[in-house]
């Protein structure tokens, strides 16, 4: 009796260590399952190859999304998902065609607890773009500028668009409703909404503003402003001539008047003359002037004395006045253009110009690249309009002032 006893115990407790044995082999192959399943869910085929940690959160009822230094954070269910700034700008081909997408082996395992429960859900990549913010998933930036003005005043204004775009390396746009592009070719239009926007506003109208150097690269950009100074976009001005390259309808007649007398005069010097508005008793009280007969008288006299045979072209919103008043030996020639276009491009066909007022021009003095004299009497000194100019910053240094 006591051998069969002993005999029972014996098999007893044979089969518990078996049975603890079973447990602890069960439980093995339930983690190595467990992970190899985890590691399996990070390379599927429908998800991009994006880098992401997991960590344990709070129940959540819906997506949510926050930002942080290292990327954008989307909540899913239980879970959050890291995503990096790097790895969250797919190639324009994985938003419509899934099967070029590559994965590949993450470069750590997941921080996962194995004693909780976790409910994924994952995003395809043609649906990101409602879970992401515009600086974490697209791959370009966009800036604009509020254009306000006429031809001068836009000028500056793309020029400043134009370069700070690509210092920031940003796509520009202007909306479509603009006066450049009767004139030019190259405005790039647009009107797309942008989210994700801030926007900047120069201090001073004709001073230059340095804090437009350090916008934010994590945003884009809406600009407003004049921004009159030659400073906005000196180290781009390949890229700003460019940008102004007229339309050939603009063009071709301006550049066949200027050339007509090239055959017989060795210099041409544009001469732009504004009156019109800035003789009105509002822009007077505020600062505007027009330039005597004397300054352009004198204006000429230098470019005579400068270069030989030199012949001078005239324009201005006050053709009249000019005839009566401006006299030549036998070396002027009054332009009879009346479109805006046609009259800077003109002024841009000229050696030389010289300039009374006025942005229009400031920009086709520029634009013509040789020596230019301007009226040192803009605005007056003192005038409300003064007060928002630095002139250091609106004439380039090379530009020579006379009055």
């Amino acid at each position: 009796m006591v051998e069969i006893c002993v005999q029972h115990s014996l098999t007893y407790m044979h089969c518990s260590r078996i049975k603890r044995l079973c447990i602890f082999l069960l439980t093995i192959v339930l983690i190595v399952v467990f992970e190899y399943a985890i590691m399996n869910i990070r390379m599927v085929p429908s998800m991009p190859a994006l880098s992401m940690s997991l960590k344990n959160t709070k129940t959540q009822t819906k997506p949510t999304m926050s930002h942080d230094n290292g990327g954008t954070l989307i909540g899913i269910s239980k879970v959050m998902m890291k995503l990096s700034n790097t790895t969250t700008r797919p190639a324009p081909g994985m938003l419509y065609n899934l099967t070029q997408v590559t994965t590949r082996r993450p470069d750590s395992t997941p921080n996962i607890q194995r004693r909780s429960t976790y409910d994924l859900e994952f995003v395809k990549t043609k649906d990101l773009a409602r879970h992401l913010s515009t600086r974490n998933y697209h791959k370009r930036h966009f800036i604009t500028i509020n254009l306000m003005g006429r031809l001068g005043n836009n000028m500056f204004q793309l020029a400043a668009l134009m370069s700070s775009a690509k210092r920031l390396n940003y796509t520009a746009f202007v909306r479509p409703k603009n006066v450049l592009n009767y004139f030019f070719l190259s405005p790039i239009t647009s009107d797309i909404t942008l989210t994700n926007r801030k926007t900047f506003s120069e201090r001073m109208y004709a001073k230059y503003d340095s804090n437009i150097e350090r916008l934010d690269t994590n945003y884009n950009w809406t600009l407003f402003g004049y921004y009159q100074s030659w400073k906005y976009f000196y180290k781009d001005e390949n890229l700003i001539r460019r940008s102004f390259e007229f339309s050939t309808n603009v063009s071709k007649a301006a550049s066949q008047f200027v050339d007509g007398f090239r055959d017989k005069h060795k210099t041409i010097v544009g001469i732009h003359v504004r009156r019109g508005d800035f003789k009105t008793q509002e822009k007077e009280m505020i600062g505007y002037t027009t330039a005597p007969l004397s300054y352009i008288q004198k204006s000429m006299n230098y470019f005579r004395d400068r270069y030989n045979d030199t012949f001078f072209v005239i324009c201005s919103d006050d053709i009249t006045w000019c005839k009566n008043n401006i006299r030549g030996n036998n070396d002027t020639v009054f332009s009879s253009f009346d479109n805006p276009g046609s009259v800077m491009a003109m002024l841009s066909f000229c050696d030389h110009v010289i300039i009374t007022s006025g942005t229009f021009g400031w920009w086709g003095a520029w634009l013509a690249g040789g020596e230019v004299v301007y009226f040192k009497g803009f605005p007056r000194p003192g005038s409300v309009i003064d007060k928002g100019m630095c002139r250091d910053d609106y004439y380039p240094p090379q530009w020579i002032g006379m009055d």
